[in-house]
């Protein structure tokens, strides 16, 4: 466990602009930074990072919080997870506590399969480099391929032992639950129920996450008899296949640095160009690329280039990523090499001058590609030439942009042998039976949220908006004194509602009220950096939401909830009392539309009748006092 002094210095340490931008591309907007959200797929920047206030804020998913809950949100690590990682980037050192049984009973599934993995790699390396076993097959093999001890260092590749348990005997003897280690996808089980290391006798790739955690592993097996040459782990609670691409923890800022990014197959061509100065590449682990990973590095740089191998499996790979980066609008190019070279083999003929102009020169545009490898000027064959013509442009058709294709249609009608009107009929004709493009399925999507969660202004949705903006008032202007009166607008807020017995009905609003109060008790005001930092992800969530939302209110907003406009710290004591009579006012509104609703049901005694007359007064009174006239 983390003590909390080297929380609170890591929190203190953090500068939010760069542990964001490490994942974001930010640029300045006045005091804030803004980018593209890396939530949602958008095209106008909506995410915006204050370092004055410490917080993020993505107003297009709505999701918000400090350094440490970005992390988590973003890459799906833990929070002990998510403070190491800061810790490391400041060269903070942790020194954890001994976590008591009921605080090992607390630990996540998720946080415990991140340690285990972190054991496993440690586990790992300590094999490759210190056993004879190690050095003399793992080591070897690397070396073989060319890899300094630097690179091999780098990449913290390692090795598993012949045994049949090695690892899990190790494993065991340490401490950790045989279930997590099943689970973590480190062990497996014969069918006679007898476990096993998972990648016993394997040279070890190990994988991580975006922010460079150990998620799973990838093995290159030795033994001749093993049913796979290469094995990845397993499907599990920290890792993903479609969500991962190894080498991109380390590649990122080199990727960014670039504007583009190189995907090859393999490990081994991810580390081989690493050594050969070409650090902005990341692997697709064997297959084509998904649409999640093709997300994951457009968030760096929208120019991909493919180095696939030039088997008929690497070509079938290449066509389907070609299709999916053009539907997701990123500019793509592809790098082929000669028969029987991959970019690991071939960057090691080469100097690295040598490669890199080689990669320059030929990265050729995706169409240029597409009429090579289907030959359409060496074919004979009518029928294979129209039904390749045709692959092609349904390949075009797949850009969602009408002037880029069209375009495309310009430049290449020639090559094609056919007009531009001719191409575009085709193109047209393909698009009629694609499915709506992954940008307006987004669109529908956030629609389909945002009905959901504004069906109608009704008597509870107004109820929650006063709520907000109470506890906004809270947390902005708490400690501020009011202009000839005492007390502050936190005593004022806080003796209203307790006097009336009021609780927020929203819990997340609730429970940032009771650490506001808590906060004034122990420290005599509101710490807003306690909020953001809480641990708890829904105190610091709200607190964000109430601090980062932009409040140029409407008139509509005005009529609608009746929050004041304008520069509302002018008055604070008028505001104050105001969104605390509208919070009051809203209360009893809720009230008279459930009673309303008995009412018109036929399901309302005497009793309640007495109560609905003495609310709709109660209403009347402090419309009148607002103000408003209410009909």
């Amino acid at each position: 466990m983390i003590p909390q002094e080297t929380i609170d210095k890591i929190f203190e340490a953090a500068r939010i602009e760069e542990v964001v931008g490490d994942f974001v591309k930010l640029k300045k907007a006045g005091v804030n930074y803004k980018g593209l959200s890396p939530f949602i797929d958008e095209k106008t920047p909506s995410f915006v990072v204050s370092p004055s206030k410490r917080i993020w804020k993505d107003f297009s998913s709505g999701k918000g919080g400090n350094v440490v809950s970005f992390l988590m949100e973003y890459d799906g690590c833990s929070y002990p997870e998510a403070l190491r990682y800061i810790a490391e980037k400041y060269n903070i050192e942790i020194i954890e506590e001994a976590l008591t049984d009921k605080q090992k009973e607390k630990i996540s599934a998720k946080e415990s399969q991140l340690i285990a993995t972190k054991f496993a790699s440690q586990f790992f390396q300590d094999m490759l480099w210190n056993t004879e076993e190690g050095k003399t097959i793992g080591l070897s093999y690397f070396k073989e391929r060319g890899f300094s001890e630097k690179i091999i260092k780098q990449f913290h590749l390692g090795y598993s032992p012949k045994k049949q348990n090695a690892f899990e005997q190790h494993a065991i003897k340490a401490g950790y639950d045989k279930n997590i280690l099943l689970e973590a996808s480190l062990i497996g089980k014969n069918n006679d129920g007898k476990s096993y290391d998972k990648f016993r006798e394997r040279a070890i790739f190990p994988i991580h996450s975006y922010s460079g955690q150990v998620i799973g592993f990838g093995g290159r097996a030795f033994n001749s008899e093993a049913k796979a040459k290469y094995l990845n782990s397993g499907e599990t609670l920290i890792y993903d296949k479609s969500k991962v691409l190894y080498g991109l923890d380390i590649s990122k800022q080199w990727i960014s640095k670039a504007n583009k990014c190189f995907v090859v197959e393999g490990y081994t061509d991810v580390i081989s160009m690493h050594q050969n100065s070409i650090k902005n590449v990341v692997s697709a682990s064997g297959t084509a690329l998904g649409p999640k990973q093709i997300m994951l590095i457009k968030r760096l740089t929208n120019n991909i280039i493919l180095l696939f191998d030039g088997d008929a499996a690497g070509k079938k790979a290449t066509i389907r990523s070609i299709s999916l980066c053009l539907k997701l609008e990123t500019n793509v190019k592809i790098a082929s090499f000669p028969s029987g070279e991959d970019p690991d083999s071939y960057s090691k003929k080469l100097t690295t001058d040598e490669f890199q102009s080689y990669l320059e020169k030929n990265a050729v545009n995706f169409v240029d590609y597409l009429i090579a490898i289907y030959k359409i000027n060496e074919e004979k064959d009518p029928a294979k030439i129209i039904e390749n013509k045709k692959r092609i442009i349904s390949v075009i058709s797949e850009i969602p942009d009408a002037f880029s294709r069209k375009e495309y249609c310009k430049i290449y009608h020639d090559k094609l042998g056919l007009s531009e009107q001719a191409i575009l009929q085709q193109i047209n004709k393909a698009r009629a039976g694609l499915k709506t493009s992954p940008q307006n399925r987004i669109l529908k999507n956030n629609i389909r949220v945002v009905e959901q969660k504004n069906p109608k202004n009704n008597a509870e949705q107004r109820l929650h908006k006063q709520e907000e903006e109470v506890l906004r008032l809270l947390i902005n202007y708490g400690n501020e004194h009011f202009k000839n009166n005492d007390g502050t607008v936190a005593k004022m807020i806080i003796a209203e509602l307790q006097q009336d017995k009021i609780k927020f009905s929203h819990a997340g609003l609730q429970k940032l009220y009771l650490a506001s109060i808590a906060l004034i008790k122990k420290f005599g005001l509101i710490d807003v950096k306690k909020l953001t930092t809480n641990a708890d992800n829904e105190i610091n969530k709200q607190t964000v939401d109430l601090i980062a939302q932009p409040h140029n209110i409407s008139d509509n907003w005005k009529e609608l909830h009746n929050i004041m406009t304008g520069r509302e710290n002018e008055n604070l004591y008028k505001t104050t009392e105001k969104a605390i009579l509208s919070l009051k006012k809203s209360i009893v509104d809720l009230q008279i539309s459930n009673l309303q609703k008995q009412l018109k049901a036929g399901e309302m005694n005497e009793k309640e009748i007495i109560k609905l007359n003495k609310l709709t007064l109660l209403k009347s009174q402090i419309a009148k006092i607002l103000g408003r006239n209410i009909g």
